[in-house]
């Protein structure tokens, strides 16, 4: 029996880009079902989807939630086996899923994320005491990846569950979806990420909108969250605990984010851990056995 796969598409006042690409993605993913969740739009989205789209189905918030808070919504109304994660500004290619699928049935592969245009896998390192990453340079092959990107990727259901899906503690968005990432590998789970699974991402359409000193706030803030909630090993951690009051006092409003972090702390959310922040970054340098 094939598996039951559902994409989910985020959008706030987005409907030029979902009517770019939502037949796209009805040709990409033919027996897959499709769902928009619709963030407080004032552009009509859910009218024009019940309209244009019949066989789309359109969950509607009455106000603007944010990504992370949208995504576990419309993956908490659904009950297929895999969640595709597409952004409403995702073109995807052609046999989109082929190389993914036969991945997903390995027990311990959560996720795929799908290799954007203009992106590549991360590498990913740790130093002045946190999570550092830059873009992977040898694009042939597959690659473990951190995480699967939250705009492009398919993910398995059950660990999903099981880990709790995205940490509102990041809400509106930015860094959920590597929080969930470090948190799979930790659990014993592995993240590919897949040459042949292409799709070519426009960036940001939705938070573009938004003031960009507010983003780079959040952006920072839930960085910051992510180092001090996810980085639990003991040696990683004292690094971290004694760079930060240096960068604090070196980068002119840091001191902000700080304040801003603390306001959050209540919503920590921890997993058991089966291996230690070091193991994942050594997994994460070895070839996928493919």
């Amino acid at each position: 029996m094939s598996p039951k796969i559902t994409v989910i598409t985020p959008s706030f006042n987005g409907l030029h880009l979902l009517k770019k690409h939502l037949p796209q993605v009805l040709q990409a993913v033919p027996s897959a079902t499709i769902v928009v969740i619709d963030d407080g739009s004032t552009d009509n989205t859910p009218q024009s989807i019940a309209k244009n789209y019949p066989q789309v189905t359109c969950l509607v918030n009455p106000q603007n939630i944010g990504f992370t808070a949208s995504i576990n919504r419309a993956v908490q109304e659904t009950e297929s086996d895999y969640i595709v994660l597409l952004n409403n500004d995702v073109q995807p290619l052609p046999g989109l899923l082929d190389s993914a699928l036969p991945l997903l049935k390995q027990k311990d592969v959560f996720a795929v994320t799908f290799a954007e245009a203009d992106s590549s896998w991360p590498e990913i390192s740790f130093h002045h005491g946190q999570i550092q990453f830059t873009q992977g340079q040898d694009r042939s092959k597959p690659h473990y990846s951190g995480w699967a990107s939250g705009g492009s990727c398919i993910i398995k259901r059950s660990v999903w569950d099981k880990l709790g899906g995205f940490n509102p503690i990041y809400s509106p968005g930015y860094w959920e979806d590597i929080d969930l990432g470090w948190r799979a590998w930790k659990a014993g789970y592995k993240i590919v990420w897949h040459p042949a699974c292409k799709v070519i991402h426009q960036h940001e359409s939705t938070f573009k909108k938004l003031n960009p000193t507010k983003i780079r706030q959040i952006k920072e803030r839930n960085q910051l969250l992510f180092n001090l909630q996810n980085i639990t090993e003991k040696k990683l951690k004292l690094q971290q605990l004694l760079y930060l009051p240096f960068y604090a006092l070196t980068h002119l409003g840091y001191i902000k984010i700080v304040f801003m972090v603390l306001s959050r702390l209540s919503l920590f959310r921890r997993c058991p851990d089966k291996l230690t922040d070091s193991s994942v970054l050594q997994l994460l340098k070895v070839s996928p056995q493919i």
